[in-house]
This record gives structure tokens, sequence and C-alpha cells, in this order.
């Protein structure tokens, strides 16, 4: 199994790297927006985006590629020699919420976060979304079938894509409090990759791409969700300083509810 322990280190370090790198469209805030003055001049593309685009960029290729086939074969053919492998699904489909769900109970703990909680929740709200279907999409269009020929749904994987996202999310809420929470976050994020490989659910290059899809969408986020904030108290006249996040719980059912208290 050491071929396959390499590769894993490989996806982790690939993602972690951007812990290291400098800001993103994610460091745009309300304020930065309206500050900037229009102008001719394009910014450059940051170096932040190169590892999840070359990560998504390899899962496309591997159908089409001879050297990234024959390594989605070996690394399955290692994972399927060991006899004593257990297969657990559920360790994958709670390992995949982790980092966000951290990411709230932190601040409960007294960590502070970047933003407040409804616009944590808005932010990851729409990473989730951004994710999930970019995902579904390409999952239809692929038609990549799983290494346990169970369906043609494998890539990329969703698990990883929503791991990863989750990461992302925690590396930027909690950026300044320390780079530990992050790299925590996306060591969680490749577990549950690794995982997806080990249970026979996806090849390497499935993981690879949705951990690249997972970053990219919640930076996407970031770098949308103040200009549509922006929008909404311009445009509509709804200050959103009046808009509260609530939790709900009935007939067994957990939810949010958003409030709006205009002025009286």
């Amino acid at each position: 199994m050491k071929f396959f322990a390499i590769l894993l280190l490989f996806v982790f370090v690939s993602a972690a790297g951007a812990q290291t790198l400098p800001t993103s469209f994610s460091e745009l805030s309300d304020s930065s927006f309206a500050a900037a003055a229009p102008t001719k001049s394009r910014r450059p593309i940051n170096p932040e985006y190169a590892a999840p685009v070359v990560m998504f960029g390899l899962g496309l290729l591997a159908n089409n590629s001879h050297k990234l086939h024959h390594l989605n074969k070996q690394i399955r053919a290692e994972v399927l020699e060991d006899k004593n492998r257990r297969v657990n699904m559920k360790i994958d489909d709670a390992l995949q919420y982790t980092p966000a769900e951290a990411v709230f109970a932190l601040n409960l703990l007294g960590f502070k976060s970047r933003n407040g909680f409804m616009d944590r929740a808005f932010l990851y709200g729409l990473s989730h979304y951004i994710g999930k279907t970019t995902t579904d999409n390409l999952k239809g269009i692929s038609g990549r079938m799983r290494p346990d020929g169970s369906d043609r749904r494998s890539f990329p994987s969703g698990h990883t894509t929503t791991a990863f996202a989750a990461a992302e999310f925690m590396r930027l809420e909690y950026r300044d409090a320390s780079p530990l929470f992050g790299i925590s976050a996306y060591a969680i994020a490749a577990t549950t990759g690794a995982l997806r490989i080990y249970h026979n659910k996806h090849w390497f290059t499935d993981v690879i791409a949705g951990a690249g899809v997972g970053i990219l969408s919640t930076d996407l986020a970031y770098f949308l969700y103040p200009r549509m904030k922006r929008f909404v108290h311009q445009s509509l006249k709804i200050n959103t300083q009046k808009l509260q996040l609530s939790p709900v719980y009935q007939s067994r059912t957990a939810g949010l509810s958003l409030i709006y208290r205009p002025d009286k």
C-alpha cells in the first residue's frame, strides 16, 4: 500500500498548499468592493487557484489519458489487495460535513471567525449549492462508471467536493486565528476522499477533481456573496442588518428561518 499512501499524501499537500498562498477573490469584502473604482486594467489571476484548477483538469483528462487510466487501475488494485479491508460508508457520510460543522462549533467555543453567524450560514449554503450543482451536472454529463460498477456517476466525487468546500470554508473563516484550523480541515477532507477510494466508490482522479471543484466552489461563494448582499441592500432597498437567521425544529425536522424586521 506504499504507492497508495504516497498518492493520498499528494492529495493533502496539493490542497493544503493554499494555506501559504496570497489573497484571493475571497478576500474581497463589501467595503473593498464599494471603494473600488472602475478601471480598464485587468487583475492577474491569483496563483491560489492554480492547485484546484489543475486538480480538476487531471480528473477531466483521466478518460483520455492512458497514464491516468493506468494510475487509477493501479491504485484500485492496491486497495483491493487488502484482504482485511472494512467498508463503512457511514464514516464518509459524516466526515464530509465535519469541517463546516466545526466552523460554527468553534465560534460557540469563543474563537472569532471572519463573519457573523448569518453571513457564515449564507456563505456555506451558497458554496454547497455551487458545489453540488456542479458535481451533479458533471456526473450526468461524464457518465463515468464507478470502480464497483454500481452506476455511471463516478466523476467527480460528490463527497470529496462537499468535504473540500467545507475545508476551504474553515480556512477562510479562521485563517486569521490560526492556520492550524485550515490544515486540520484539509486533513479531514483528504481523509474523506481517501475513504471514497478505499471503499471502491471512486477512482483516484474522481477524488482529485472533486477536491478542486469543492475549493473553487467556496472561493466563488466568497466572491459572489458581497455583491449579492450589496444588490439586495441597494436595489431591493432591504437593510441586510435587519435580517435574522434562526434555527428551527418542528415535527422532528430541523431547518433555518429567515426573518426580516423592518422599521416600525
